[in-house]
């Protein structure tokens, strides 16, 4: 590599690393987004719109990483193949650990999701509480936030449930 392209890369690093916290102030935030959600479940893949919606609090205790927790509702949509159509819903707890790079963070999310689904054929009504995990980036300025995320649902009896969205956010 370039000895001068490493220094420059290096130099913006440290510089975007020394940036004020300010941009990712802790407290109470509130959100909500929307997504491509995917439902796979046998011979049934199919995808629609999702919803979110959540309320989280951020601490800045710790100088190179925040924690977080949030609550919400997630709305996957109404996915339908071959005459079969399939809701799933719920409300979800989670917590965070974001890496914040000034204005940039980079998280991981971890946490269970209570949830019900309706299938039009053969499946009925089902509801349980089942873990989920997730990444994502997010960009702050001043008290807005705007994500970008992936998450990975592990409904029991499912076989695969994701959900890729762009939320906005607002810190009080």
């Amino acid at each position: 590599m370039n000895r001068k392209l490493f220094v420059a890369l290096a130099t913006a690093l440290l510089g975007a690393i020394s940036i004020p916290q300010a941009y990712a102030a802790g407290g109470l935030y509130l959100g909500a987004g929307v997504g491509d959600s995917t439902i796979k479940d046998g011979s049934f893949d199919s995808n629609d719109t999702g919803y979110k919606a959540f309320v989280g609090y951020r601490f800045n205790m710790i100088p190179i990483i925040d924690l977080a927790v949030e609550g919400g509702y997630t709305d996957f949509g109404k996915p339908s193949q071959n005459n079969v159509n399939f809701k799933l819903n719920g409300y979800n707890a989670a917590g965070l650990l974001i890496f914040p790079l000034g204005p940039i963070d980079l998280y991981g999310k971890l946490g269970l999701l209570s949830w019900k689904a309706d299938a039009s054929t053969g499946g009925g009504s089902s509801s349980g509480t089942d873990a989920f995990y997730g990444v994502g980036a997010g960009f702050n300025i001043w008290k807005i936030g705007i994500r970008a995320e992936y998450e990975r649902y592990q409904i029991k009896d499912v076989d695969r449930v994701d959900m890729v969205s762009v939320s906005a956010l607002f810190r009080f």
